[in-house]
């Protein structure tokens, strides 16, 4: 029977009893099928050093353990989720404790097939496997959090969702609840090993080496641009589009990782510094971005989106309605607590808060962060209409705000809290849906162009950049 690979997951592999475990987590059992309550067929093959475990008896019988699907209750939905948890001297001849393993899923309908194999790693080489039948622009996704930047290229109709690598394992069952027939990766990226073909690369690595608020390691201590490089190079890309904070772009891991790709991908538009709020948004949020082509002929094409001539709505055409019950918060309490602070010298305290307390007719409010539901002076919160009360912005709120699209879905199983976080962390959508309409743009006036009779093969491999203002230059490496 013909499958597709739906997910695959590296993690140490643990005891139990003094014996490797078997342990496949909810992510693995939901994208396989996995009921609760249900009778799985295990067959561990010593030659092939692999375990393999689905949900249909094997048609050559043969020597098959047999295990029943558990379940844990979720403390948010309420609902089981489920798992399988098994140990014994029957995966001893696979499963080592401490070493890695990589967990593959395949699915057709309600057949579902795990593999479980020691971790398979080539430095300089990666398995690969074509597009699926949806021929849109194929959209590869690093570092893509909880899938909301992926959505709003899918949601521009010219893309589907290829590939998507991520580490935490709650936005990476978010993913898979919103991309149920991409190939995702969960895990660390620099184990990822096979890698699905894409027309476009979008890379948004975590902003905290980077960011002020973040560590500012830049990237010494946890360097990804070498495996990021490596699945960028397997997936043989025409674009890579690249989202950050403006000091990601002057890092020694970005230059890093432009010097490797440098013969693949000659020709850099960027990096380009844009506000949201330019763009419409009602939030600031202040990132760069940049596009590297590996064509010439595409970079010739791309134009730099440039902020529309918008009406910047008030406040109040996102909140909820006037009916919704909110959980208000004492004003008051908030400014003492915050003047409080001056006397014990904390530099928070001379922070402006002109944008911190907002009425509904306000058009600007303050970047949202992942720790939003703090209380903090760069945050903007509601103000009451007595200015004696304020509250958070609600989720469905932050959702218009982001113009994250109607289709996307949070599941049950996911905290309020860490999905406050999931959408600080995510993209201004208005921005990315302009330069996913724009690479789009590149495909189609290319397929255009070459239409018509060929011109002359363009032998020039020189290497071109193209700045903010639109001009053109040489970059000497």
């Amino acid at each position: 029977m013909k499958t597709r690979l739906l997910l695959q997951k590296v993690y140490t592999v643990s005891s139990k009893r003094e014996k490797p475990r078997l342990w496949l987590q909810h992510l693995v059992c939901e994208a396989a099928n996995f009921k609760p309550g249900t009778d799985l067929f295990i067959r561990v093959n010593e030659e092939d050093k692999t375990i393999m475990v689905q949900n249909r008896p094997y048609d050559d019988g043969g020597d098959v353990h047999e295990v029943s699907v558990s379940s844990r209750v979720n403390r948010v939905s309420g609902q089981p989720r489920p798992l399988v948890d098994a140990s014994g001297e029957k995966f001893s001849t696979v499963l080592c404790i401490q070493d890695k393993i990589e967990i593959s899923v395949y699915r057709n309908g309600d057949y579902g097939q795990v593999i479980v194999r020691p971790l398979r790693f080539r430095l300089f080489e990666s398995e690969t496997f074509g597009s699926p039948a949806d021929e849109r622009l194929r959209l590869l996704s690093i570092c893509a959090g909880s899938g909301i930047g992926s959505s709003l290229f899918v949601d521009t109709s010219y893309y589907t969702a290829t590939m998507e690598v991520e580490l935490e394992e709650d936005s990476a069952s978010v993913l898979k609840h919103n991309f149920p027939y991409s190939f995702l990766f969960n895990g660390d990226l620099r184990d990822c090993n096979t890698v699905a073909k894409a027309d476009v690369a979008f890379v948004s690595l975590d902003c905290a080496e980077f960011s002020s608020l973040g560590n500012l390691n830049q990237g010494y201590f946890s360097n990804l641009i070498l495996g990021t490089y490596k699945i960028l190079k397997a997936a043989e890309a025409r674009v890579i589009f690249y989202e950050n904070v403006p000091q990601f772009y002057q890092s020694t891991a970005y230059n890093d990782l432009q010097q490797l790709l440098s013969h693949e991908f000659p020709y850099q538009v960027g990096p380009i510094r844009l506000e949201s709020h330019a763009f419409g948004s009602i939030a600031r949020r202040d990132r760069s971005y940049a596009v590297s082509f590996r064509d010439k002929e595409d970079f010739d094409l791309f134009r730099i989106p440039k902020p529309p001539a918008v009406r910047h709505k008030r406040l109040k055409e996102f909140l909820d309605p006037r009916s919704t019950v909110h959980v208000w918060k004492s004003l008051d309490r908030w400014m003492d607590s915050f003047k409080s602070k001056a006397e014990k010298n904390n530099s928070w305290s001379e922070r402006n808060i002109d944008k911190t307390f907002v009425d509904e007719n306000a058009t600007e409010i303050q970047c949202i962060p992942r720790r939003y539901r703090s209380h903090c002076a760069s945050n903007s919160y509601v103000l009451s209409d007595d200015r004696k009360s304020w509250r958070f912005l609600t989720i469905s709120e932050l959702r218009r705000i982001f113009s994250i699209p109607e289709w996307f879905e949070f599941p049950a199983h996911i905290p309020v809290y860490r999905i406050y976080e999931m959408i600080g962390q995510s993209v201004c959508g208005r921005v990315i849906r302009a330069f996913a309409n724009e690479i789009s743009s590149v495909f189609f006036r290319r397929y255009a162009i070459e239409e018509t009779p060929k011109r002359e093969e363009n032998n020039d491999h020189m290497k071109f950049s193209l700045d903010q203002t639109g001009q053109i230059g040489f970059v000497i490496s």
